[in-house]
């Protein structure tokens, strides 16, 4: 039997002092090497990280890092109470099973080798599939998509004659957007209305962002295109004909203009085609929900999730940091691009 919401709450603001502060992120990112950056983690809850010589150093980092946030995690499932643990566990699951058959599709579109696409895959067992390796072997992503039959995936199978007609994996992964953001909301049931708020939030900016990127890519094969209503089954801050005066315009710059903040805010680095940096200003965003939540009701579910979100980021913050290292890129750069420092 866990041990309530009150202690769960408790135990979520002790955990907090194991997170990584902005100040030690900054730390890290000034590491002029790898095994510098990886020193700089042994007197922290990461502990000595090893790492094998063969295959490629950034992604063997990026397992350390998702199974240090999927112990925690799971740390949190444990003594949660039933149906918030059963929410969390179905919640992260997936969540990072829809990352794993986003690099599936994506490596099979782009030709990868089968080895290279299941070393990219997230390290968990499979949540609603049977086998990512069976969906890895097949012959071409079309292959992959329709071994999705039978499982809650099956209605990719509908999108692949968008695909086919645009030559471009987007159908696909924009309906496996909506498979994922129509599940959350749905598992939203198991907690207490006043508790659905925050994560509410976090799932439909996360769409709203990857809608308007869509739409913005459309814009030069407008002629013949699909309607918005067609290309997009769900909408949240940013409706159908946002997206629609998105893909008509010539000036994308006053299509963003006209948004809401933070849309507006998050977005503009669409001017210059900095898609990266539009996904580390949603991670921003995502952040700041979860610190907003926290102070708002901070005896709460909001201060559980609000763990949660901060050990996810600190996780992405952490690979982005190892892959910058790895690239040789100077370290003012790689801050650009993460969410954690930004918040000192």
């Amino acid at each position: 039997m866990s041990p309530g919401l009150p202690y769960l709450v408790v135990r979520s603001h002790a955990l907090m002092a194991d997170l990584l502060t902005p100040e030690r992120m900054r730390a890290l990112v000034e590491q002029e090497s790898l095994d510098g950056f990886i020193e700089q983690l042994v007197d922290t809850p990461y502990g000595e990280i090893s790492i094998e010589a063969e295959g490629e150093i950034s992604i063997a980092l990026e397992k350390v890092f998702y199974k240090k946030f999927i112990e925690r995690m799971m740390d949190i499932v444990d003594l949660a109470p039933r149906n918030i643990g059963d929410f969390l566990q179905s919640y992260y699951y997936l969540r990072f099973e829809v990352v794993n058959l986003k690099r599936i599709i994506r490596g099979k579109f782009s030709g990868l080798p089968n080895t290279q696409i299941i070393e990219s895959l997230i390290s968990i067992v499979p949540y609603s599939v049977e086998s990512y390796e069976g969906l890895a072997s097949a012959e071409t992503y079309e292959d992959a998509v329709l071994r999705l039959e039978g499982t809650p995936y099956e209605s990719l199978i509908g999108s692949l004659e968008l695909s086919e007609k645009y030559d471009a994996i987007w159908p696909v992964e924009i309906a496996l957007n909506h498979i994922y953001a129509r599940a959350v909301l749905k598992s939203l049931e198991r907690l207490p209305q006043r508790d659905r708020v925050l994560v509410r939030r976090i799932v439909q900016a996360e769409a709203d962002v990857e809608n308007f990127l869509v739409a913005a890519k459309q814009r030069g094969a407008r002629e013949g295109a699909h309607r918005p209503e067609e290309m997009f089954p769900a909408t949240y801050g940013i409706g159908l004909e946002t997206l629609r005066a998105t893909i008509e315009s010539d000036d994308i710059a006053s299509v963003i203009r006209e948004l809401d903040w933070p849309y507006i805010q998050i977005l503009a680095p669409l001017y210059t085609g900095d898609v990266a940096l539009i996904r580390s200003r949603l991670r921003q965003h995502i952040y700041d929900i979860a610190r907003r939540g926290r102070a708002a009701n901070d005896f709460g579910f909001n201060v559980v999730m609000a763990y949660l979100v901060f050990s996810e980021i600190e996780k992405d913050d952490l690979v982005g940091i190892g892959w910058g290292i790895t690239q040789g890129i100077v370290p003012e750069d790689i801050l650009k691009y993460l969410a954690i420092p930004n918040f000192i």
